[in-house]
């Protein structure tokens, strides 16, 4: 049986829109199911900071800390805060943004409560960014690169040396 995946609605969550297209067999249709979201900046504030080497992140990579534990909502509509409204506080979290000057331990927070507030998907999901990957198979940042070449033109050897 196969599943039809452009059956995605419009508004569903990022972790959805990446999980279906790392299910496609082709290049070409991951490309063209990205494609469909491209003008979700939710979606595309995540390949952003998966893969976009001009975002820095300014907060701890790895485990949630000891005491702090992930968001026990059973969906991901259910969960207190979802990635569709919380990419917005991705500025208080990278190198440079407009928060610069935000002291280290309340940027540490803003991503701790985060983490707490969205879907365990969702989290991890924001962890793997945090990390520069995204934890989906096939969705690399050359595939990213060739679905959206206006934002991630692709690497040259002498961008590459440079």
């Amino acid at each position: 049986m196969t599943i039809d995946y452009t059956r995605l609605t419009q508004d569903a969550a990022v972790v959805e829109i990446l999980s279906a297209a790392e299910k496609l067999k082709t290049k070409k249709e991951k490309i063209e199911l990205l494609q469909r979201y491209s003008n979700r900046a939710d979606f595309m504030a995540v390949l952003r900071g998966a893969y976009a080497n001009n975002i820095e992140w300014a907060v701890p990579t790895g485990p949630l800390p000891e005491g702090r534990s992930y968001s026990a909502a059973a969906t991901i509509d259910t969960a207190d805060d979802r990635m569709i409204r919380a990419y917005k506080q991705f500025i208080y979290l990278i190198k440079g943004g407009p928060a610069g000057n935000m002291m280290q331990s309340k940027r540490e927070q803003v991503y701790l409560d985060l983490l707490s507030s969205m879907h365990i998907d969702e989290a991890k999901l924001l962890q793997s960014i945090v990390d520069k990957k995204l934890p989906y198979k096939g969705i690399t940042a050359a595939l990213v690169a060739e679905a959206f070449p206006a934002i991630w033109p692709k690497e040259t050897k002498e961008s590459k040396s440079a």
